[in-house]
């Protein structure tokens, strides 16, 4: 099997992550949610360590976040929150774009073990979502 070149794999998780940002904005819910987060953490162990695509980072889990908590417990406007979501991607997409740029293909094999870091970092400071304190309020 061929080995992918670094703008494929760039451009593959984008459209992942893409696709995670449209279901979540549709009607996603917690799974989903896990499943962006696993998704930015992979894109952040392809790059340099760059704080532009770090934030970008952390406001696209924050906004996709609020976005799935607000909407199980019934928290309005939901508008704003669609709007936060697509301008965090929006910037995430930026960001990323021009990072990848100034990774060459040597520099692009000696990140590959770096979403680890990363990975702990976003695991420590994940907030895990209980919404049971919500349900017996509103049963």
């Amino acid at each position: 099997m061929a080995e992918k070149s670094f703008a494929e794999t760039i451009d593959e998780r984008l459209a992942a992550i893409e696709r995670i940002v449209a279901l979540l904005a549709e009607d996603g819910g917690q799974a989903d949610l896990r499943d962006l987060r696993v998704l930015l953490i992979d894109v952040i162990g392809l790059l340099k360590r760059d704080p532009g695509v770090e934030a970008a980072v952390d406001d696209l889990y924050a906004a996709a976040r609020s976005l799935v908590v607000d909407r199980a417990i019934g928290s309005q406007p939901l508008a704003r929150k669609l709007r936060l979501l697509r301008d965090a991607r929006q910037r995430f997409h930026d960001r990323l774009i021009v990072a990848a740029d100034k990774i060459g293909p040597d520099e692009y094999r000696e990140l590959q073990g770096a979403a680890a870091v990363y990975a702990a970092h976003m695991t420590s400071t994940a907030v895990p979502v209980d919404l049971a304190w919500y349900r017996k309020l509103s049963a």
